[in-house]
């Protein structure tokens, strides 16, 4: 896996795809590399009109015949959670890959979901722990599904607090609790994997990040601001993680994927290394998330 790249993914023909945030970015940016590749993809964003010009734009890129559908999701309000999930089961009777790559990044002002979570770990993780939860009986039902739950280097800042998630105690800081909410991510995928194993099922949970990558809202408030314009690299290049975790053969439950030289560069597994990433706050995280929730997942 030397230089692994789009061009070797195999053929999705007959498969089923929901990428969230799939209008812009790097979600844009799988979802027509999986459509290329003859997935049905389903563009999971908050804007029907912005979805569709996603499908316009991919379709003059690729041809008419791509397979493509939009589904309106906002991950920071429960209620679209599910009825997002009650659309696509009444839909479609299968799932293959689930790629939870919507995310807001660093928010410079504290601000809180429809449901009262902190706006960072309420939509990059509360909300794709809902998603992933309403979404499991296809999940299990599907021979071989894939769970994508893109993370970031940024979770070497994290630190869940579990009494005090919404930064209520503490001054807010936005790096630290997208950090947060980027290990969430992790443990999440941790936990998820044994989940999948209790069930007896073929599923795997692995997880991705772009590195430093020129999507517009990294552009806008991410990291180093405007000195992300020289350094992200282009989008082609930061969804190469996350497409290699959502199709590539040989990965393996909860390997996890990011560029070479950590910003940019070929993808390639990455070993995760944090004091808190561990069984024990996996379990308390997944217990806290139902109880936020509201989703019990059926072990």
């Amino acid at each position: 896996m030397k230089k692994w790249d789009v061009h070797l993914m195999p053929d999705l023909t007959g498969k089923i795809v929901i990428v969230t945030g799939g209008n812009t970015g790097l979600g844009f940016q799988s979802c027509l590399e999986l459509a290329r590749k003859n997935a049905t993809v389903i563009i999971a964003c908050r804007t029907i009109a912005k979805g569709e010009l996603a499908v316009t734009e991919i379709r003059d890129k690729i041809g008419a015949e791509a397979k493509l559908n939009v589904m309106q999701l906002d991950l920071s309000d429960y209620d679209s959670i599910k009825s997002f999930a009650d659309g696509f089961k009444a839909k479609y009777q299968q799932l293959h890959i689930l790629m939870n790559n919507a995310g807001v990044v660093n928010q410079k002002e504290k601000g809180t979901t429809r449901d009262g979570s902190e706006t960072h770990m309420g939509t990059n993780h509360f909300g794709h722990f809902a998603l992933t939860g309403h979404l499991i009986p296809l999940l299990l039902r599907t021979p071989k599904a894939r769970v994508v739950t893109m993370s970031s280097g940024g979770y070497k800042s994290g630190n869940i607090r579990f009494d005090d998630l919404n930064w209520d105690k503490r001054p807010y800081h936005r790096v630290k609790s997208y950090g947060d909410s980027k290990l969430a991510n992790l443990l999440f995928t941790l936990k998820l994997q044994q989940y999948f194993e209790r069930k007896g099922a073929d599923a795997m949970a692995v997880s991705a990040h772009p590195g430093l990558s020129a999507s517009p809202r990294q552009q806008a408030i991410g990291i180093g601001g405007k000195l992300t314009k020289w350094l992200a690299s282009p989008l082609e290049r930061g969804s190469r993680p996350q497409l290699l975790a959502a199709t590539a053969p040989f990965v393996k439950p909860l390997d996890y994927y990011g560029p070479r030289y950590g910003v940019d560069g070929p993808p390639k597994f990455v070993r995760i290394k944090h004091e808190q990433y561990n069984m024990a706050i996996a379990d308390k995280l997944w217990k806290v998330s139902e109880e936020i929730t509201g989703v019990r997942y059926n072990w």
